[in-house]
């Protein structure tokens, strides 16, 4: 009588065990083996290094090509940013995301300074800026595995190098459009710099489905660059005048944007992905708007200023 009651406990485990096991089955079998996942990212690791020595040769070619069959207006940039960086040894110079795929062959004779991701992309952007004489910060917002906070290094490096130009785009790395961030004020504010707002357009070009509708130049076209500045924020502005400002310097990106579109486009307005309502202030003439009794005087920097090294 035990043994029959045993055996058949025995059994009725057995089945148990048995089910269980079944039910683990389909959820063991669709879990990849371990060495196809070391595979595929030793493949992703190669395919990325070979992007990252392919890709900035192939988008410097392509960009050369645009430059050598358009027309290029610049207006104003050299003057403000050599301008302040002869004066002040530093510049933060602020644009918007929507520029990012070409600004770093635009900008490659001013050796700026910039922020990538720390991704297996910003890898290959890194590779890419590099490759026109920018200095790289990896860093930035994103995934938490891959996000790292570079703001003090890049304090500090501008506090402690010369002729620093940080080129920044302030409302990257996503999003949203037409949003600026406060890194760039903050780094004004530390090391008493000026601040530089730039707006490249070309007239012919792709924009891509993006967050930031990311724009590609097509060759045979051209570009109108205008900048506007000096900016100053005061080195012991509180947060409430850093927000203030940074307000401030967000509505003179979008006037500077706005500028370039009627000029270059014939384009009214109004702009995709602007404030609702916004409309633009600066009469025909205006390139800028001050802030402070500073602004827009090159020649009559604040006090506190940095002065070249």
């Amino acid at each position: 009588m035990s043994a029959s009651s045993d055996r058949h406990g025995s059994d009725g485990a057995s089945a148990e065990a048995a089910r269980a096991d079944a039910a683990r089955a389909p959820a063991r079998s669709r879990r990849p083996p371990r060495i196809a996942k070391r595979v595929r990212r030793r493949l992703a690791a190669y395919a990325i290094a070979l992007a990252a020595v392919v890709l900035p040769r192939l988008y410097v070619a392509y960009m050369w090509l645009v430059r050598i069959t358009s027309r290029e207006d610049d207006r104003t940039l050299r003057e403000q940013i050599f301008g302040a960086l002869e004066r002040h040894d530093r510049v933060v110079g602020v644009l918007w995301h929507e520029e990012v795929f070409s600004v770093a062959y635009n900008y490659r004779h001013y050796r700026p300074h910039t922020l990538a991701s720390v991704s297996d992309f910003g890898r290959v952007i890194t590779a890419m800026l590099q490759r026109c004489n920018f200095v790289v910060f990896r860093g930035g917002s994103g995934s938490k595995s891959r996000r790292r906070d570079v703001l003090g290094d890049m304090i500090a490096h501008m506090q402690t190098s010369p002729r620093v130009i940080y080129g920044l785009t302030v409302d990257g790395s996503q999003g949203p459009a037409y949003h600026l961030k406060p890194g760039a004020v903050l780094i004004a504010r530390a090391c008493r710099a000026p601040i530089v707002v730039v707006r490249t357009y070309y007239k012919r070009g792709i924009a891509l489905h993006t967050w930031d509708r990311t724009q590609i130049p097509l060759p045979c076209n051209r570009r109108l660059t205008l900048a506007a500045g000096p900016y100053w924020i005061r080195p012991d502005a509180d947060d409430v005048e850093v927000e203030r400002f940074r307000r401030h310097i967000e509505n003179e990106m979008l006037e500077v944007t706005a500028r370039v579109a009627r000029e270059l486009l014939g384009d009214p307005g109004p702009y995709r992905g602007f404030p609702p309502g916004w409309t633009p202030r600066w009469t025909p003439e205006q390139l800028g708007t001050a802030y402070g009794p500073h602004d827009l005087r090159p020649d009559d920097p604040p006090p506190w200023a940095s002065r070249k090294l």
